[in-house]
């Protein structure tokens, strides 16, 4: 979700506005496309249900634009916007629906003549990101389906950067392609070389590089210790014997607390002494994290929270640059899958039926 935010920030520049009924409008939503503002404190539920609130406020203002303002110059970049806002609010909401017609939308701007070519490319860029969130959507229940679909993304990619070469999404396109591949590494390893060489700027290029770094522990043991909220040590080396998940997370992150939320209903089905769940906070301050967990009631779980954000020392050493981020680690201590968001349940149960010999 993060990713895809970042995306759709790269396509929008709004214009000066004057005082006329469309610029007005036009300016509701320049405001608008800021975001809600901060999230209340220590309401996790109340700041996803103000996430969602504030997406069907955008979507509003821009279908009523594009109703009341049709010949507009700046209608071009509406679609756009409404076709990122629906598929976003459709993603949270997991309505499948919503982000296909944000697709169908998407598609009909591409194809239009009357679609300026730097629209055309916006609108092609958007489309491909947004089919993403269908596969996610499908993940669990439609392996076929997802499998076809993750294909006809990277296929669709790869053409946007041979269409666009020196467009500076092309690289990042690649990229987030290539997060559909955590189950084929050399055919994601390939993507990502691909992409840092059309690399245009050190966002996309560190971007990349977290890819690769996460890419190259898959299927090796790595330590991973860390002094928890609870305040006691936590060591993936004690864990030998036990499938560990290990979730990368933050409370100013909506689609990360609620990936957490439905995730511990999960859980709660795993046998007793042989999963074991640990977290990591990339909140800002130690309380927030704290705070967070409360509210959900999952303080049972060893969580780190160094504060930082971003700057988290141990999301850095992984190359973690998303959230949320799933780990899981096989009984023997090593990372088996790069992020099990969509199918953690699965893989989980996989590993718990393996007989893998374990060394301390």
């Amino acid at each position: 979700m993060k990713h895809f935010v970042l995306l759709l920030a790269l396509l929008f520049t709004p214009p000066a506005h004057a005082d006329n009924p469309a610029d007005q409008a036009w300016a509701k939503i320049e405001v608008m496309a800021k975001g809600p503002g901060a999230p209340p404190d220590n309401a996790p539920e109340a700041a996803v249900r103000m996430a969602r609130a504030h997406l069907a406020g955008q979507e509003k203002a821009l279908l009523s634009f594009l109703q009341s303002f049709p010949q507009d110059p700046r209608r071009f970049q509406a679609e756009l916007q409404l076709s990122g806002v629906t598929a976003a609010l459709g993603s949270s909401l997991s309505d499948r629906q919503r982000v296909e017609q944000s697709i169908q939308r998407l598609a009909v701007l591409e194809r239009a003549e009357s679609t300026p070519t730097k629209y055309r490319a916006d609108a092609a860029f958007l489309r491909i990101t947004t089919t993403m969130q269908t596969v996610n959507l499908a993940a669990a229940s439609r392996p076929g389906e997802t499998s076809g679909a993750r294909n006809t993304i990277l296929e669709a990619a790869g053409n946007f950067a041979q269409r666009y070469p020196d467009d500076r999404r092309a690289a990042r396109l690649l990229a987030e392609a290539a997060t559909l591949l955590d189950d084929q590494p050399s055919r994601k390893r390939k993507i990502l070389e691909q992409a840092a060489g059309l690399a245009k700027d050190d966002g996309t290029r560190e971007r990349i590089a977290d890819d690769l770094k996460r890419l190259d522990l898959l299927g090796r043991t790595t330590e991973v210790s860390f002094k928890t909220l609870q305040g006691k040590e936590f060591s993936l080396g004690v864990q030998r014997g036990r499938v560990v998940v290990l979730i990368f997370w933050a409370g100013w992150s909506p689609p990360s607390v609620v990936w957490l939320a439905e995730f511990a209903k999960t859980a709660r089905d795993w046998p007793d002494g042989r999963v074991t769940v640990a977290t990591v906070s990339l909140d800002r301050k130690k309380e927030d994290g704290r705070k967070t967990l409360e509210a959900l009631n999952l303080m049972d779980w060893p969580t780190s929270c160094e504060g930082g954000g971003w700057d988290n020392a141990l999301a850095r050493s992984l190359g973690v640059n998303a959230l949320p981020t799933v780990f899981v680690f096989d009984a023997a201590g090593r990372l088996r899958a790069l992020n099990a968001r969509e199918d953690v349940g699965p893989v989980v149960r996989q590993l718990l039926a393996e007989k893998t010999q374990v060394t301390r």
